[in-house]
């Protein structure tokens, strides 16, 4: 749920802070006032294009950021996206540049475009006229269904399985390739796995021969520290560090009779042999070091080959030991020749079978979930002044595909009598609207975004149309967070909450403001959008029975 949204150098928008609302919350005011600017404002965070033309004249930088509190659910598909989530709260930040950069910040984090866009779809669900994109394109008609439909179980084991028959596709694919392109992709597999093999090549390899080399090219320097270092420790004729320290032991045994002189002596001793072993790590450290031009220049000749075995087959020793793998497992398979390809085709079949049986109840839920949407989507629509309109949700079998073998399309008659026609033929502004709105009431529950926000989703209608829209607004408001963008009395009435925007000016500057309405504004706004700037007295006690009734 949206809990606040500040918009900065937007427009004619100085600095607006909007503290959101549970419920319904209408957004009212004269044409031109920045009612746009605010959707404007809010489809920037949503991951809308950003245009250097929406900065405020004068000034470099705009800035929207707005905080939500978000469910479990959502919580964990955000941290699907990699975005982690403190407190049930998500912080979205959008900067916008003169220069037309675009900085996009979830909870602090820099993130793209696409992943903001991802991210917002869980957040915010926003439509208005001309936003009925993703509802009219039948492309997404599937993805709406099944939302509606919850049968996240039979598609998970579809998918599945689709995966495992497009793989076994490939397989049989590559056998079934004509003899001479078979041919030629078994000698450059041989030759591959010929070159990768020879190599003797081991993971780590690369590393060990790069130490190697170090050590080798400062042969010299090691083998004078080492024995320095052994001439302090232990080697050392006229003095050295164990020498010392073993008289120091002995000088101290000899005060045996006092007790806290034993222990001290017991702690040189330690030490004394400590210098011991330390000594013989030493010594170690020079064993086997010496300057070896031959060995360094086969070092260099291997450090070289792996290079170029990376460079053709994965830029890692890992990735070209991976790839011999999968070359030499597809060798096999084109070696094996006739005899594996039966033996594959017949796995193919099975596994097709087993899809096609997925798919087929993969379907059944859809079109039981298809009836029953039809049906609420009508009741509706009825509700909304539509009354014997058919909505009929079409499920047609199709090829495979990730998603099942369904094309899901809505189709729609407004009239009694007319053929039933796609979604997106639908012409009426006004009634589009309505069938808008029943979808989105019915499909809510569907949707992870907790925060609707219609765009004049009123526009066309009046009277007892945009009273019953009011209503399914309000009801809607009862389960989700609505925001709404109205010209229309009935819709202003019967929020909770009433924002006005407004365009003021001092004669240097214009700038809009938003401001949550009492009792008594609500009741003149209402009259204006009744009766004009200059309300009569019977347009005031129209809008005060209008809001008193609501």
């Amino acid at each position: 749920m949206l809990i606040s949204l500040e918009i900065n150098n937007i427009a004619l928008i100085d600095r607006v802070r909007i503290d959101a609302k549970e419920a319904m919350t209408v957004l009212t005011g004269e044409t031109g006032a920045g009612k746009s600017i605010i959707i404007d404002s809010v489809n920037l965070i949503l991951g809308a294009r950003a245009n250097k033309g929406l900065i405020r004249y004068g000034e470099d930088k705009a800035r929207v950021q707005a905080l939500f509190s978000v469910s479990e659910s959502v919580e964990k598909k955000l941290f699907e996206l990699g975005i982690e989530v403190e407190d049930g709260m998500v912080a979205v930040l959008r900067d916008i540049t003169s220069d037309g950069r675009s900085i996009c910040r979830i909870n602090g984090m820099i993130v793209t475009q696409n992943i903001l866009r991802d991210a917002a779809e869980l957040l915010v669900n926003i439509h208005g006229q001309q936003d009925n994109q993703s509802l009219l394109n039948p492309k997404f008609h599937l993805s709406y269904l099944d939302g509606f439909a919850g049968n996240y179980k039979e598609l998970d084991e579809y998918t599945k399985q689709y995966n495992i028959c497009r793989e076994l596709k490939a397989r049989l694919d590559r056998l079934n390739t004509n003899e001479k392109e078979r041919a030629e992709r078994i000698d450059l597999l041989r030759y591959q796995t010929e070159e990768i093999s020879s190599a003797g090549l081991s993971d780590g390899e690369k590393e060990q021969l790069l130490e190697e080399r170090v050590i080798i090219q400062n042969a010299e320097e090691i083998n004078e520290a080492v024995a320095e270092a052994k001439e302090y420790l232990y080697d050392g004729e006229e003095v050295n560090a164990y020498d010392l320290v073993s008289r120091a032991a002995n000088a101290i045994s000899r005060l045996s009779d006092i007790e806290s002189a034993a222990k001290v002596a017991e702690k040189i001793f330690e030490i004394k042999y400590e210098i011991e072993d330390v000594a013989s790590e030493v010594r170690s450290l020079a064993d086997g070091v010496e300057f070896s031009r031959a060995r360094l220049d086969e070092i260099e000749d291997r450090i070289d080959l792996i290079g170029k075995l990376e460079k053709k087959y994965g830029g890692s020793e890992s990735a070209v030991l991976e790839y011999l793998e999968a070359a030499e497992k597809e060798l096999m398979e084109l070696d094996i020749g006739e005899e594996a390809g039966e033996k594959l085709a017949i796995e193919y079949n099975k596994a097709t079978e087993k899809l096609a049986e997925l798919a087929k109840n993969l379907t059944e839920t859809r079109k039981c979930a298809g009836k029953k949407l039809s049906a609420e989507i009508e009741k509706s629509l009825s509700e909304l002044d539509m009354p014997g309109t058919r909505f009929v949700v079409d499920v047609k079998n199709a090829e495979f595909t990730k998603t099942g073998a369904d094309v899901i399309e809505f189709l729609i008659c407004p009239n009694v009598g007319e053929e039933l026609k796609p979604l997106a033929k639908f012409a009426s502004g006004g009634e589009l609207s309505r069938v808008m709105l029943a979808m989105k009431s019915i499909l809510a529950d569907a949707d992870d975004a907790e925060t609707l926000i219609f765009d004049e989703i009123d526009t066309g209608v009046s009277g007892s149309a945009a009273q019953k829209i009011a209503k399914k607004l309000s009801s809607l408001g009862k389960k989700k967070q609505v925001i709404c963008v109205s010209h229309q009395p009935q819709l202003a009435v019967s929020a909770s909450t009433h924002l006005y925007i407004k365009k003021n000016s001092n004669g240097e500057r214009t700038t809009t403001t938003v401001k949550e309405l009492d009792y008594n504004e609500r009741i003149r706004e209402v009259a204006r959008i009744i009766d004009g700037n200059n309300p009569s007295d019977a347009a005031l006690a129209h809008a005060k029975a209008m809001i008193d009734n609501a």
